[in-house]
């Protein structure tokens, strides 16, 4: 089953970002576990560290201050979940960290045949606009959060 989270959060975000960073040849990233990888072109970086203390997996495009960041949580540790409750616990805290928050409407979406929500989130923070595609994921063994 990891193999197959893996191959999914592979495949949703050589899409995200293959969009964002150009034609370069692709660079895999794991996770500080090594159950998970992303590719992202060749001017992407391994972020080690520096956009959150407790995310899996996490790179960064320097010329483009472009950012993607995976949290990846077991299924084990929710009792009685679903996509749509994981969805209500992630958000919600995320959505309130921002000043000014505006978030687009959530889409339905289907990554490799798991169920996912995708939605835009726009705002500020620490005095500097942001703005972010994020993708709540569930696995047959993960719920997760990419963002990007």
């Amino acid at each position: 089953m990891k193999k197959i989270f893996m191959f999914v959060l592979a495949i949703s975000m050589v899409a995200i970002l293959g969009a964002c960073g150009g034609k370069d040849n692709l660079t895999v990233f794991k996770s500080k576990d090594s159950k998970f990888q992303v590719s992202a072109s060749n001017s992407w970086k391994n972020a080690d560290g520096m956009l959150h203390p407790e995310s899996d997996l996490e790179i960064y495009n320097p010329k483009k201050e472009k950012y993607f960041m995976a949290l990846l949580e077991s299924k084990e540790d929710f009792k009685d979940s679903s996509l749509q409750k994981y969805y209500d616990i992630v958000t919600e805290s995320f959505v309130s960290s921002l000043e000014n928050p505006k978030q687009g409407a959530v889409k339905e979406v289907t990554i490799n045949g798991n169920k996912a929500l995708q939605y835009t989130l726009e705002g500020t923070s620490d005095n500097v606009n942001v703005a972010y595609l994020v993708t709540v994921i569930e696995t047959p063994t993960h719920y997760g959060q990419l963002m990007a």
